[in-house]
């Protein structure tokens, strides 16, 4: 298969929710070849099959954002198959606090008596870690192994897109002028939203580090969404309008923006 005239992209955890809408809307565009990352190599193999049969434009590749080796093997893949990347959409991500909720929720239906909150250390301290595992140190180490490749790019320019959220940032959590300011300040999900923030600070080391090379790198934010991300606890608008941003990010031509935030209305404030 000749994929030089073409773009190729890896989205990392895309073989449902968001990483597969926006699989599916880069699709529409002439010459995208799409590398559709999955942590399970049937669950992916299926999903690229779904979005095209022929393997043409759509190959799995097996990543675990999670797992060192197992992102090194999918770079070493890359490289050895087609020598480059073009795009890398780090989307991979949890909120492991859904379940918690969820937890509590069933066990008041049950009837159980409240009692007061106890604080388990430990099993916090593993809820931080499991979620930042993925939702920022393995959109770093992607990136940090994907890097030598998207510098072979043949794109102009090589885009990088972080995929976000709205509650991770500071400015709508901190600015009592903001129109959805009493949304925003709640004390919800501090485990995933300070992920996200941190995710956020990558994002602009990343457009600093390659703004010279005239790479776009940005962030971009989804919004609540109806998927499987939200265990059903909330629903969402369709994947497919939360994926709009995403695919126009990773398809900016050399006058898009780098460094920025957003959504499909606009910048959001970091």
């Amino acid at each position: 298969m000749n994929t030089e005239p073409r773009t190729i992209v890896l989205i990392t955890g895309a073989n449902q929710g968001i990483g597969y809408a926006v699989a599916k809307g880069l699709l529409a565009h002439k010459n995208y070849f799409i590398l559709l990352g999955s942590r399970d190599a049937s669950r992916g193999a299926k999903a690229a099959a779904d979005l095209d049969s022929t393997g043409e434009f759509v190959q799995p590749i097996t990543i675990d954002v999670a797992d060192d080796a197992s992102i090194q093997t999918a770079a070493n893949l890359v490289a050895s198959k087609y020598g480059r990347l073009d795009v890398l959409i780090n989307n991979s991500g949890i909120n492991n606090e859904i379940d918690i909720l969820i937890e509590q929720h069933k066990k008041q239906q049950e009837g159980a008596v409240p009692h007061p909150e106890l604080v388990d250390l430990d099993q916090q301290r593993k809820l931080f870690r499991d979620v930042y595992e993925v939702n920022l140190f393995g959109a770093a180490m992607v990136t940090e192994a994907f890097t030598p490749l998207l510098k072979k790019s043949t794109a102009i320019p090589a885009r990088i897109v972080f995929v976000s959220s709205h509650t991770g940032s500071l400015g709508l959590r901190v600015d009592p002028s903001g129109a959805e300011y009493a949304k925003w300040s709640r004390p919800s999900f501090p485990v995933y939203r300070s992920s996200k923030a941190a995710l956020n600070m990558l994002t602009l080391h990343y457009a600093a580090k390659f703004h010279d090379k005239g790479w776009k790198v940005n962030g971009s934010c989804p919004n609540l969404t109806d998927t499987n991300f939200a265990r059903g606890w909330v629903k969402g608008r369709p994947a497919s309008e939360s994926a709009v941003n995403i695919v126009r990010l990773a398809t900016l031509s050399i006058d898009g923006e780098s460094g920025v935030y957003s959504d499909e209305k606009g910048v959001v404030p970091w």
